[in-house]
Parts: C-alpha cells; sequence; structure tokens
C-alpha cells in the first residue's frame, strides 16, 4: 500500500512539471559524426560512441527516429546545419536531450584532428569543447579518445538530477535504479542563481548557485525517485528544475558496494569550469654574486635571502593561456672569496615574467600529463650595494624568454612538475657603471616539485628554484654570474 501511494504521489508531481522546461544535462545524444573522408571514419567511430552511452550510467542515451527526418532535409550541406543553432535547438525538443554530442573529424597529412562539442539545449551554449591531433586515424582511437572527453564532461556537469515537482514536503527527480542509486541517500537541493560565460568563447564556464535544502531518498524507482524534504537551508521552498546532488551520508548506504559514486572527489557547485588562477608563495634559499677577471682575480659574495612571489594565469581558451610572476626578494650577504674593502652586503631583488603560452594534452583530458610551452617577457634585477671597488652595484637582466612546463599524476591528487626557461641574448644593465656593455650574457631558470589538491579551488605545492644570471665583458677576461637556488611553497586559488 505504501508503495501504491509513493507511485501515485510521484505520478501527482510529474504532472505538476511544467511541459517547457529544458531537458536535464544527463539526456544526452549523439549527432552524426562528421569527416572528410566522405563517413568512412564518421560512421564507425558514432557506432562505438554510441554504444558507450547507450552502457554508460550518468547519461540517458536519446534516441528519436524524427531526428533522421529533421537532418535528411539539410543532407546537401549538413554540416551547416550543425552549426546552426535554431537546428540544434529543434533536435534537443524532439529528443528530449539536454546535452547534444557533436565530433568532427578532419584528415591530417599524418593522422587526424578531432574535436568534440557539447551543445545545451537552446543550441548556443557550449558546455565542453576539446580538440586533439592524434597520429592515427584508427577508429577504436578515436572513439577511446572521444569517450575519454566524455568522462570528463559527466565530471563537469553541476548536478547529479533536478528536481521534476513538489508537493507538499516530498518532491521528485529524473534519477532511479538505473543511475545506481538507492533509499536513505541524502541529498542537497541547490538553485542556479546565474551562469557565467567565458569573456572570449560562448562557452559556461560557472554557475552561481545557493542551497535551498536537504533531504532524504524515500523511494526509488527505475529512472525516478522520491525524496523527503529534512530540513530548509533557506527561506525559498523547493521548485521544479532545482538541481540534486547525490550524498552517501547514511549508516546504511554505506554498507552498499556500488559502482556509482556521482559526488566522489568533486564539488558539484563550483566544478564546472575555471577562467584562471592565481598564487601566493614564500621562497628561502641562498644566493651569490661573483665577478672575477685575470688582473683582479675572483671577488664573490654569498648568502640567504627571502622572497615572496605571485603569479597568476588567465586561461584565454582551454589550451591557450597568459600569465604573470611577480617577485621581491631581500637578503644580507657576506664575503665568500677575494680582497673585499667590505665584507657585506644587501640584497634587493625583483622578478618580473609575462608569459604567453599553449597547453598540450596528451590523453586528451586535463586529469592526465599536460605540457606547456611558452614564451614572454622576462626580467631580473639583482640590487647590491654600491661598492665600486669590489665590483658590485644593481645589475638586471631582461629580455625575451622561452621555456616549457611539463605535470604529471603521481597518486590521486598529486602532480609533479618540471620547468625549464631560459632567456635568448638577454640584456644588461648596471645602476653605476662598473665593466661597461657585457660581450655575451645568459640566463636561465629550472623548477620542480609536487602540488596537490587541497580543495576544489585550492592546491597547495612546493619544490625547489634555481636561477643563473652570467655576463661575459671584452675587456680583461671579465665575468660576472649571479646565482640563487630556492625552496618555495605556496598556495593556488583557481576562479
Amino acid at each position: 500500500m505504501k508503495t501504491i501511494k509513493l507511485l501515485i504521489t510521484s505520478l501527482l508531481l510529474i504532472l505538476a512539471v511544467d511541459t517547457l522546461a529544458a531537458p536535464s544535462a544527463r539526456r544526452c545524444m549523439i549527432l552524426p559524426v562528421r569527416d572528410s573522408v566522405g563517413g568512412a571514419l564518421g560512421y564507425e567511430v558514432f557506432a562505438k560512441i554510441e554504444g558507450y552511452l547507450k552502457s554508460s550510467r550518468w547519461c540517458y542515451y536519446q534516441y528519436n527516429s524524427e531526428i533522421i527526418n529533421i537532418l535528411s532535409n539539410y543532407k546537401k550541406n549538413l554540416d551547416a546545419a550543425l552549426e546552426n543553432p535554431k537546428v540544434l535547438k529543434l533536435v534537443s525538443e524532439k529528443t528530449n536531450a539536454g546535452s547534444l554530442i557533436k565530433v568532427k573529424i578532419e584528415s591530417l597529412p599524418k593522422g587526424v584532428a578531432v574535436n568534440m562539442q557539447i551543445f545545451g539545449a537552446n543550441g548556443k551554449d557550449i558546455y565542453f569543447n576539446e580538440k586533439i591531433e592524434l597520429n592515427s586515424d584508427d577508429p577504436g582511437l578515436i572513439a577511446q579518445t572521444a569517450n575519454n572527453w566524455l568522462d570528463q564532461y559527466e565530471k563537469q556537469i553541476p548536478y547529479d538530477a533536478r528536481v521534476l515537482g513538489v508537493l507538499g514536503q516530498q518532491f521528485s527527480i529524473d534519477l532511479g535504479k538505473d543511475a545506481g542509486i538507492f533509499t536513505d541517500y541524502e541529498v542537497k537541493v541547490v538553485r542556479p542563481m546565474r551562469r557565467r560565460k567565458h569573456p572570449l568563447l560562448q562557452e559556461v564556464v560557472d554557475w552561481e548557485t545557493k542551497t535551498i535544502a536537504t533531504g532524504r531518498i524515500i523511494h526509488v524507482g527505475e529512472s525516478l525517485s522520491q525524496v523527503k524534504v529534512l530540513r530548509y537551508e533557506d527561506k525559498s521552498l523547493i521548485q521544479a528544475e532545482d538541481w540534486v546532488l547525490i550524498s552517501k551520508n547514511t549508516k546504511d548506504s554505506e554498507k552498499r558496494d556500488l559502482k556509482y559514486d556521482p559526488v566522489e572527489g568533486n564539488d558539484r557547485t563550483s566544478s564546472f569550469g575555471r577562467l584562471g588562477e592565481f598564487g601566493l608563495a614564500l621562497k628561502i634559499g641562498t644566493g651569490s654574486n661573483n665577478n672575477s677577471s685575470i688582473s683582479n682575480g675572483t671577488k664573490s659574495i654569498n648568502g640567504v635571502d627571502f622572497a615572496i612571489a605571485f603569479d597568476g594565469e588567465l586561461w584565454v581558451t582551454r589550451n591557450y593561456w597568459v600569465g604573470l610572476e611577480l617577485e621581491k626578494g631581500f637578503g644580507k650577504y657576506s664575503k665568500d672569496a677575494g680582497n673585499l674593502v667590505s665584507d657585506s652586503n644587501s640584497m634587493d631583488s625583483s622578478r618580473f615574467r609575462l608569459l604567453f603560452g599553449y597547453k598540450y594534452l596528451p590523453m586528451g583530458f586535463f586529469y592526465g600529463p599536460q605540457v606547456d610551452v611558452f614564451f614572454g617577457y622576462g626580467s631580473y634585477t639583482h640590487g647590491f650595494d654600491n661598492q665600486v671597488a669590489d665590483g658590485f652595484t644593481e645589475i638586471n637582466f631582461s629580455g625575451l624568454l622561452v621555456g616549457a612546463r611539463a605535470s604529471m599524476p603521481l597518486i590521486r591528487g598529486v602532480r609533479v612538475y618540471f620547468q625549464f626557461d631560459f632567456m635568448l641574448d638577454p640584456g644588461y644593465e648596471e645602476d653605476v657603471s662598473i665593466f661597461g656593455s657585457a660581450k655575451d650574457t645568459s640566463n636561465f631558470h629550472v623548477a620542480a616539485g609536487v602540488e596537490y589538491k587541497y580543495g576544489p579551488n585550492i592546491n597547495l605545492y612546493g619544490g625547489i628554484d634555481y636561477l643563473s644570471d652570467k655576463a661575459e665583458f671584452a675587456s680583461d677576461g671579465t665575468k660576472v654570474t649571479v646565482k640563487n637556488t630556492a625552496l618555495k611553497g605556496g598556495v593556488k586559488f583557481a576562479f
């Protein structure tokens, strides 16, 4: 009798839903896969991706034979039709799909370029956009790359289910046994307040939400579930189209061995894309300033120094980024070698780097290895008290720099990174002229360390940083070398 009442209640709730509501992003379909070889690749790749979607638990695969009739009207120019938001919106309406998956394959002299875009129900919003060049045109490899992207996209969907309707202190959601959920699971209801798009692209990168209530699942059907409200967290009441995040904070549910974990390792309210990140760090290390010549021999000072560093990145697209690095250091150096007029010297350093980079994803998604190549402008200032007789003054190395950075996951939440960059024939300047114009200059910088994902928007990192600047002069075989080795630790915030 109780089950019958729950089914009747669910039916009433479903009937109360606005029929014009946008379909869930977890209802997906794949559009015809387009290629540049007359469909020879596209059909086979389509079949493999479709098979994956049908067997997945996160996607309610939507297929409708009317789609063939709709798209057949654009047979002569299907590529243009699939770029038309009105056509995509019509497809969404006919299939009730909230995620329209579009894959395009372009043949290259060696291999193929694969692009996947996922559009929202309105045909305009881009929820996902990735592109990669593969050295092979094997349909299995292409399909597996697309499936990896779909796994990544699933983690970015900002909800596990949506509210279908509300009746008193109960409401229904569009998720059931086929998604691997059971009774007694706790849920959190949040309401999307505003969506944020990338300032340069049409991609939706984030959502602002507020928490409305928490509840517990009391009945689970094949594709629908019934939830009872436990408490309200806001003055607002639950309404249709609110988002639902599934949790397992119950003793009963913890005993069950399930494969489906919709919130594992993610904060669904904030994982729908980022615009960039910025970080703050502290450095402690040792440095040296060495000048040598045939007539005066070697004069050197060294000591301990400290620095505060800021760095930030703005992601223009998923692959291209702009970076800024600032650093201010200070220290006290003392005599290391040679006959010096003064045995001590104060150090005051600064660093400025403006970078433009490209991110390459060997496996096609961000959770795997990452390789960045970049170029930009760099300036390193090494400030010392003016001691002309000893050959010490403030010097600056600046110019065009190039470099690369690689990172790789070690264990879950932990990545190791390595970076190397150098300046191309950097300029050399002295605050007080001692040695004059440099005949030859060089610069290189190396960094390595470990990064730990502390939270959805916070990464902690630590490592070692090494910098070397060198100038050689035509007269008397004079050389000036400034080096610094430091331990660096800090925090990065995504936004």
